[in-house]
């Protein structure tokens, strides 16, 4: 292909960025058409660094696109992506290995980005280096979950409790969230509800109160999931989400339950030299 250059998204509009965005994702495994407004709020909730993230352009058109989040020396592809129309002619490649080397000369150790198991950008990122780190689960669902089972499990009391005492216990309980779960990436939600149990080993955090999008759940225990399962999340009158989740006491809890993934990602990282 003639007329192909590497450029940085650094002076990209917003209107233009959600255009390139919305193209290139177009076709994808599940709906990712965003708003300007929902670009806007990526973009803040993920620290992207749109001065250190990379695309192709093909003529007058980006063909491909990556954002990268930047915290401290460890990066994250917050989202990258291919238009469909020049999709099987090589620009992938060379999109992630520019992307990376942006990364490395502004001073990032390592870089993370996650993958759904079916995507054949899988093999690209692991011809670039990416390695696997561990599957994570998607929970996605468009109504309300039904916790109940044979399980005789007593409905308990969690209480309202600081941010900071959440993500100390949490910490506590050597939870390892993925880049969407890390303690600063959630605190930039404008609105937020933590609540955990009375022994603190177990909690989630609500965007705005328990009838709101939940954003994380962890447990240290078997004990604390069986209490957080019925108690929390399934007395929440909003659709059950839980992104990001590794394979913990939650997991092993909605299982019983009979409740799976509704996807698997892999998080995948490589180490800059």
């Amino acid at each position: 292909m003639k007329n192909i250059r590497v450029i940085t998204l650094e002076n990209i509009s917003l209107a233009e960025l959600t255009d390139v965005w919305n193209r290139c994702w177009h076709g994808y495994y599940y709906d990712m058409t965003y708003t300007p407004e929902h670009i806007r709020v990526w973009l803040q909730l993920s620290q992207v660094s749109l001065q250190n993230s990379i695309a192709i352009r093909v003529e007058n058109q980006v063909a491909g696109f990556a954002l990268l989040s930047v915290d401290g020396s460890e990066g994250w592809i917050a989202g990258t992506c291919i238009d469909p129309l020049y999709r099987r002619k090589g620009l992938f490649t060379p999109l992630m290995s520019s992307q990376l080397n942006s990364a490395l000369c502004i001073g990032l150790k390592r870089v993370y980005l996650e993958v759904l198991e079916q995507n054949h950008a899988l093999k690209v990122y692991q011809s670039v280096g990416f390695t696997q780190v561990r599957r994570l689960n998607i929970y996605r669902s468009n109504c309300r979950m039904d916790f109940r089972s044979d399980r005789k499990v007593e409905t308990c009391t969690f209480e309202t409790v600081p941010i900071e005492q959440y993500f100390a216990n949490r910490r506590r309980a050597n939870f390892n969230p993925a880049w969407q779960r890390r303690e600063e990436y959630l605190k930039r939600y404008r609105h937020y509800l933590a609540v955990m149990n009375l022994t603190g080993t177990a909690g989630a955090l609500f965007a705005g109160d328990k009838n709101a999008l939940c954003l994380d759940a962890w447990s240290a225990t078997e004990a604390g999931a069986e209490e957080l399962i019925p108690s929390v999340l399934g007395r929440s009158i909003a659709p059950f989400s839980l992104t990001n989740q590794p394979e913990d006491w939650i997991v092993a809890l909605l299982r019983v339950y009979g409740i799976h993934p509704s996807a698997k990602q892999l998080e995948m990282c490589t180490e800059l030299s």
